[in-house]
């Protein structure tokens, strides 16, 4: 077998293991600012635990998903969307709450604790971040992996 050809066999097997450990994710507008700038890609890693002050990457909740959690209502028909509302593959939020724990506050929700399976996530920059206030609970079946630390921004 010649080199070309172990190569071509190989690459296509390391492009897929990677591929289940790592996602990248470009960084879309300004909620997570000033922690990633709009444009940065982050690469993220796949867990099994996630923990609170962990940044994860996910897909956004379908509206059916919404259980247990007030969410914001979309606009109205004519309405401009918020630009943060504009639907993405990737979201990337910090989480502020995991299973088990109480339910944050400035969360309106019909739980008092986060249910088994569920994140609580919320944009560094909360004044302009889709979060949990408008997606509900983020099952953890959703979630891509999480980004390498970086400190929460102060007074955050």
């Amino acid at each position: 077998m010649t080199g070309l050809a172990v190569v071509v066999l190989v690459l296509p097997a390391v492009l897929i293991l990677l591929r289940r450990r790592y996602v990248v994710a470009r960084v879309w507008g300004h909620s997570m600012s000033p922690t990633f700038r709009d444009g940065e890609r982050v690469i993220a890693t796949r867990r099994r635990q996630y923990h609170v002050g962990d940044i994860i990457v996910f897909r956004p909740p379908s509206r059916a998903s919404f259980s247990g959690v007030r969410v914001a209502e979309p606009p109205a028909r004519g309405e401009a969307p918020d630009v943060t509302a504009i639907d993405v593959a990737w979201r990337i939020k910090r989480i502020a709450a995991v299973a088990g724990d109480p339910v944050p506050a400035w969360l309106p929700a019909d739980h008092a604790i986060v249910p088994a399976d569920h994140v609580v996530v919320v944009g560094d920059n909360a004044g302009h971040s889709e979060d949990s206030r408008q997606l509900g609970y983020i099952d953890l079946a959703s979630v891509a992996g999480v980004v390498p630390h970086r400190p929460a921004p102060e007074g955050s």
